[in-house]
Formats: C-alpha cells, sequence, structure tokens
C-alpha cells in the first residue's frame, strides 16, 4: 500500500489521532523523506497530532503546580504518580519530565530534579579505592574499647565508622557515627578520640 492509499485508509478508519507526523509515517512503514512529507501535507489537515503530547503536558502542569516552590521532586517517582493517571497508552518517561523541568513557562514553581546525578558530589567522596596505606593509618586508631573500621555501604561505597564503648562516653552511650573514607575523616575521628580520652 503506498502513502496516499495508507492516509485515505486511516482517514476512512477514522484513525486520525496521532502523536505526530513522524509517528504516522512510521505506521505506514514509509521512509521519512521530502517527498513523504509533501503527500503527508495534502492530508494532514484531516489528522489530529499531538493530542496524546497535550494530555500528558496536562498531566506534568497538575502535578509540578501541586509541588511546593523551589523543591526537589523524585523525577522517579513523579512518572509513577502521573502515569497512574493516564490511560495506558499515553504513558510517560523520566526524559519528559527533564524536558518539562528545564521549561520555566512549564515549571513556574523552578522544581528541580532529584536524582543520583544531584547526590554525585556527596558520594563522590565515598567512592574510593582503599590503599594499604590508608588501612595502615586506620589500624594505628583503634585502641581498647575503640573501633575504627572501614566499611561498604548498601549502594557499594565505602566509609569509615567510629564506635566506642560506653567507657568512652560522657553520658556512658555507645559513640557510633560514620565519616567519608580519607585523610578528613581520620583527622575528624582522631579529633574525637582525643577528646574521650
Amino acid at each position: 500500500m503506498d502513502l496516499k492509499s495508507f492516509l485515505k485508509n486511516q482517514i476512512d478508519k477514522g484513525n486520525i489521532d496521532w502523536e505526530s507526523r513522524s509517528e504516522l509515517l512510521r505506521a505506514s512503514k514509509t521512509k521519512i523523506s521530502g517527498h513523504s512529507k509533501r503527500i503527508l501535507k495534502e492530508y494532514e489537515n484531516k489528522f489530529n497530532f499531538g493530542l496524546s503530547t497535550q494530555v500528558k503536558n496536562d498531566a506534568i502542569k497538575k502535578y509540578f503546580n501541586k509541588q511546593p516552590k523551589n523543591s526537589l521532586i523524585s523525577v522517579e517517582g513523579a512518572v509513577k504518580i502521573i502515569n497512574a493517571d493516564l490511560p495506558k497508552d499515553m504513558k510517560i518517561g523520566e526524559t519528559m519530565i527533564y524536558n518539562r523541568l528545564k521549561d520555566k513557562n512549564f515549571n513556574i514553581n523552578n522544581l528541580k530534579g532529584q536524582t543520583l546525578d544531584n547526590q554525585v558530589s556527596k558520594f563522590n567522596l565515598y567512592d574510593v579505592k582503599i590503599t594499604k596505606e590508608f588501612e595502615k593509618k586506620i589500624d594505628a586508631l583503634k585502641s581498647e574499647g575503640i573501633y575504627v573500621g572501614i566499611e561498604t555501604t548498601a549502594r557499594g561505597s565505602k566509609t569509615l565508622r567510629l564506635r566506642t564503648d560506653e567507657a568512652y562516653n560522657v553520658k556512658r552511650e555507645k559513640l557510633d557515627k560514620s565519616f567519608p573514607p580519607n585523610d578528613d575523616g581520620i583527622k575528624l575521628i582522631k579529633k574525637i578520640i582525643s577528646n574521650l580520652k
């Protein structure tokens, strides 16, 4: 079936709502070219393009407007919440949320997407390789009643852990804190230990 026949067939069937012109051309299995676009132009006033995009935009805008100004939103969470209210054939993805967050006319509450990317600067301190030399520095901090060790977090990062027995705390409570696995972390631990003694 050539493109003209396909377009006439879609119109006859009442199948006139399409996401985009490109989607319609892909459905026709026609190569997208200047020629196919010219043929489509003859019939495009018989089709409705972008209706589902408008529905998606309205749903995203409604969600954005409910959020507090200048807040961080979970992009993954927003997708789930918005998709719960959309028809099955009109689901959105994270890319659409990111694009709408960048649009100042759309994102009037100045929302920011919260993802692991926002946390990279925090995580960089913890995503390190531990050297033998560093392990020796850690071992030197240990003494009776004071535990200092390198632990692996749930996300696979490294962290320094300082724990003490009740005897070392003024309130007679155990101390249990984590620190970045670097020289600054060691300095902080040394300071705490010297204050305990």
